[in-house]
């Protein structure tokens, strides 16, 4: 079976850092990947060493932890909105960061804010956006695996 790479563009994603600041981490030395044809891919294990390194680690909770904080700060919305945290115990890690990385990226769920922890033992997703979009994918999450 072919093992999944990861891109920039899922690193921002399940971290909430930017483009840029992925970028810094690489040209440190921090985050290790490969170029391939200009574009920077990454291993699961290249991705969980950056995830869980002492440097990174402290953004990448603000950045979580944010989410949350700016959709219950938020009080004047235009449109409907929501905000899950699912703790999945039962699930595994890669495979679940996997889910939701390639799922946003290529499914059509531009609006949804994503955030992904699995640095402890439960992964934890942290989704927000409309609630359409959101419970629609996690539909699709809970139908896709046996959990």
């Amino acid at each position: 079976m072919e093992e999944k790479l990861y891109l920039i563009s899922h690193l921002t994603l399940i971290t909430g850092l930017t483009d840029r600041t992925i970028r810094n981490y690489i040209a440190s030395g921090i985050l290790k990947g490969e170029k391939i044809n200009g574009i920077w891919h990454f291993t699961p294990e290249e991705v969980d060493a950056f995830i869980k390194n002492p440097a990174v680690r402290p953004s990448i909770v603000a950045k979580n932890n944010s989410v949350v904080y700016d959709f219950m700060l938020n009080d004047s919305k235009k449109e409907e909105e929501t905000c899950v945290i699912l703790d999945l115990p039962k699930s595994d890690i890669r495979e679940t960061a996997e889910f939701f990385c390639y799922r946003i990226t290529n499914g059509g769920y531009k609006d949804i804010n994503f955030s992904f922890d699995g640095f402890y033992k439960t992964p934890r997703v942290i989704l927000r956006g409309k609630p359409s979009d959101v419970f629609g994918l996690i539909d699709e999450y809970y139908k896709s695996s046996a959990v």
